[in-house]
């Protein structure tokens, strides 16, 4: 069979990670949907950030044939011209791959002008419909979603298993396996002789008969697996990350947001090790431990502090020098590092986070991250993190004098910690981006 399509020609934007995250979850409601209509989806696959920003397609003589097209727009606006040409663009990519089905478009926020208006000025493309709705915001897809999962438990006789905690454990596995798919992808892209971003992305495709076999699975014994908690640790992540584009589309550049792209690739590339690491250092006030659901509520990620401090430190200063990925170096050679820190610059704060740094150091003996010299925060700056510990009876003198003199790798640890100083995000901007062309 002579090939119709060249994925090399058909650019994917799965090396930017452009709007995946919201993407990955609008698929898997998709999917789930087609699992609960469907007599069965043998032969169906997934393809992400290829055709379309997802795409249903089965195969035929081993070459992808669309079966539906799907543009997802995560854009926080209702004015139907901010829309238009992405319109026109998925009526051009159904003349150029036409498909089984239709060509669908996701809204995210409520269009100005009606699903019939729009599909009545783009008549080859149909407003996806959300139980009724003709968009669904990026807060409330998680619901709808686990609607959806809990629809297939029953499809397959597994009402037994249909509770809040089971469903959250089955979307967090199903929505890795999409995640789980487009690191692979960038992973062969950067191996020896890898293949190109497009041609990946066209042919790594997911088969729903995936998702079923991970639906039908009992994963309760999974829940106290640390993997899990990683793997939703990640899942947070990715969502706090699309709320905060989202929340300020008008501010971001579209360079900030490849950078930011970058910079999430990154993160979700990291295996389970280097990833609890990163957290540890970019939460240098607090122990990070997740082996089981009381450790992740209670020190892991916390949203306010991921968007007010970490995600906004990497939007606003430039792109990383490259110090293992996310760090800066300033003209004096001095390195900086982001964190979660989220506090005020007050005498009563700057002695707490003081001494909560300390303390964590004491307990974990975590390295300093990327031996910084300038740990960045929101809004709070701390010449030195052990002299103002110190100013408090709080930090145990004898936990630090016992290392005293000591030449040992902890106490090296603990030295290069209490040389480590806290900068606001504003002071980093002044040291960090004053050479930006």
């Amino acid at each position: 069979m002579t090939q119709l399509i060249n994925p090399n020609d058909i650019h994917s934007a799965a090396d930017t990670w452009n709007g995946f995250i919201y993407q990955g979850k609008v698929a898997l409601y998709h999917v789930l949907k087609l699992i609960n209509e469907k007599a069965d989806v043998i032969g169906l696959h997934l393809q992400l950030d290829s055709l379309e920003d997802f795409a249903i397609v089965r195969y035929e003589d081993g070459e992808p044939k669309p079966v539906s097209l799907h543009q997802v727009k995560a854009v926080n606006s209702h004015y139907y011209s901010k829309y238009k040409t992405a319109f026109e663009k998925l009526e051009r990519r159904k003349d150029d791959f036409p498909c089984d089905d239709d060509a669908f478009f996701h809204l995210a926020v409520q269009n100005e002008k009606t699903n019939q208006e729009i599909e009545g000025i783009h008549k080859k493309l149909k407003i996806y419909d959300y139980n009724g709705n003709h968009y669904c915001r990026i807060e409330e897809l998680n619901d709808l979603i686990k609607v959806q999962a809990g629809m297939c438990l029953d499809k397959f006789n597994l009402t037994h298993l249909s509770n809040n905690n089971y469903i959250e454990t089955l979307c967090n596995e199903l929505e890795s396996l999409i995640s789980n798919t487009i690191v692979d992808v960038h992973s062969q892209n950067h191996s020896p002789n890898g293949d190109s971003i497009n041609k990946l992305a066209y042919y790594n495709t997911i088969s729903l008969i995936r998702f079923v076999q991970i639906i039908q699975s009992d994963i309760a014994g999974i829940i106290q697996d640390k993997n899990y908690f990683t793997k939703k640790l990640k899942t947070d992540l990715n969502r706090y990350y699309q709320e905060f584009c989202f929340q300020r589309e008008d501010e971001i550049l579209e360079s900030q947001q490849l950078k930011l792209h970058k910079y999430l690739i990154y993160l979700n590339g990291l295996n389970n090790l280097e990833f609890e690491r990163f957290l540890q250092k970019i939460m240098p006030h607090r122990y990070v431990k997740f082996s089981n659901i009381q450790e992740y509520k209670d020190n892991s990620l916390l949203i306010n502090e991921v968007k007010g401090a970490f995600l906004s430190i990497l939007n606003e200063i430039k792109e990383s020098d490259d110090l293992n990925k996310i760090g800066w170096i300033d003209d004096a050679h001095k390195k900086y590092y982001p964190s979660t820190i989220v506090i005020s610059n007050t005498a009563t704060s700057k002695l707490n986070i003081s001494i909560d740094i300390l303390k964590t150091v004491l307990e974990t003996l975590v390295d300093v991250p990327f031996n910084a010299d300038f740990i960045i925060t929101e809004g709070c700056n701390v010449p030195s993190i052990a002299e103002e510990a110190n100013k408090s009876t709080r930090i145990n003198q004898l936990d630090l004098e016992a290392l005293n003199g000591s030449s040992s790798h902890e106490y090296d640890k603990i030295t290069s910690w209490k040389n480590m100083s806290l900068i606001d995000l504003e002071q980093a901007k002044q040291k960090l981006n004053e050479n930006i062309n």
